[in-house]
């Protein structure tokens, strides 16, 4: 079994052979299986080097690790205001639909809001902020 330094730097540094994602998505479930927090930054920063792609799936995997690891949300909103991503949007409203509205004393919705009303994020991120935001304003 590889350290989890290792599995960290080849995420941190995966970039896709012929749109191949395959192999990401088996650095992200040998990530999650070591269970430990440090490899939060590492997937989320998947997420925002590639902001416009989808994985072709994997990004599911990121999301469900992260999930299971748990204690990410706070990594999650300085990823999601550095450069949001639709997964990391959707992470948010998942957390949302599970009844947590605040992270780190910081509304969810507000998160959210900062997305949609910012010109510096692509206009597709700026939507989904509002979809979810009209979801759950009050």
């Amino acid at each position: 079994m590889r350290n989890i330094e290792d599995v960290m730097r080849d995420i941190d540094s995966f970039i896709p052979v012929n749109d191949e994602w395959e192999a990401l998505d088996e650095l992200v479930e040998e990530a999650c299986n070591f269970n430990d927090i440090r490899v939060v930054k590492s997937l989320l920063f998947v997420l925002e080097r590639n902001p416009e792609h989808d994985g072709y799936g994997t990004f599911w995997s990121v999301v469900h690790g992260l999930e299971n690891i748990g204690n990410y949300e706070k990594e999650l909103v300085q990823s999601v205001l550095n450069k949001p991503h639709e997964m990391s949007l959707l992470m948010l409203n998942r957390l949302l639909n599970s009844n947590v509205d605040l992270i780190d004393g910081k509304p969810i919705v507000e998160i959210l809001r900062e997305v949609s009303d910012n010109s510096k994020f692509s206009k597709g991120h700026r939507e989904t902020a509002k979809q979810y935001l009209s979801r759950h304003a009050m």
